[in-house]
């Protein structure tokens, strides 16, 4: 993945990075019971949903909204995060409509901006929403993390087309076929997500929840190592959501994309 790099920055500019996130649901859905029904598609898709209810109007009026298509970047060399994903308890996986979503109890931590972050959930977006040079991938994953302040950090990775991913045949084995179905999950289900490790190969931005209320305030790193996904495993998630579930692509506006 080649992008095209700027190469100088000015520490106002990153400081202001830094302390834009606001704060923001523990969830990509309201934490509260939905007052509009939402979808991707017709009169309640992606277009309309800032004017579906008023709590949603950031989805047609905000200017830090995701995702975005990643094509430029600032050089400047970002620390490392580090992950503790070293001992994930699952609750179980869902599919609630709108996405396939494994809800986490306990076990994995980010720190970013000497904050540490606790994973509440990921879940799977087909085909991808972020696009990279504008290029969509198959599959993207969202890794959404909350701190005490709640304020929110999304670890996303886009998978490529491929060979199987071994860590993702145990949430195929279970996954909800139908729409407000779910299933629990045991310790076996996430091994293979579980690793402790300083990140370092990503970019950063900020963004927002990328379904409604699209709140914005949302630390977004981008994982730029691609891992793989079989055109068979990529069909099960496909079946499952049995429509595209990826909200357009978002104006970058005066954002920096950093790595």
């Amino acid at each position: 993945m080649k992008l095209t790099a700027t190469k100088t920055i000015y520490a106002s500019l990153f400081s202001l990075l830094l302390i834009l996130p606001i704060t923001a649901t523990a969830s990509e859905e309201a934490a509260h019971p939905e007052k509009a029904k939402w979808s991707y598609t017709g009169d309640t898709g992606p277009a309309h949903w800032g004017d579906l209810a008023p709590e949603f109007i950031s989805c047609k009026s905000g200017k830090n909204q995701s995702p975005i298509n990643i094509d430029t970047y600032i050089d400047s060399k970002l620390p490392g995060i580090k992950m503790d994903y070293s001992l994930l308890v699952a609750e179980d996986i869902v599919n609630n409509g709108h996405s396939i979503q494994v809800n986490i109890r306990s076990g994995g931590t980010v720190k970013i901006d000497d904050k540490k972050f606790e994973l509440k959930q990921f879940h799977f977006h087909t085909p991808s929403e972020n696009m990279v040079n504008g290029k969509s991938y198959p599959l993207e994953v969202h890794f959404v993390h909350v701190n005490d302040a709640n304020e929110l950090a999304v670890v996303a990775l886009l998978y490529q087309p491929g060979q199987d991913n071994l860590a993702l045949n145990p949430l195929l084995k279970n996954i909800p076929m139908n729409a407000g179905d779910s299933k629990r999950l045991g310790a076996k289900d996430v091994e293979l997500f579980e690793r402790s490790k300083t990140l370092k190969n990503y970019v950063r931005f900020n963004g927002s929840l990328t379904t409604p209320p699209c709140t914005e305030g949302v630390r977004w790193i981008v994982m730029r190592a691609m891992p793989s996904i079989s055109r068979k495993q990529l069909n099960v998630f496909q079946q499952a959501l049995k429509h595209p579930n990826n909200r357009p692509i978002q104006p970058l506006n005066a954002r920096m994309i950093i790595k």
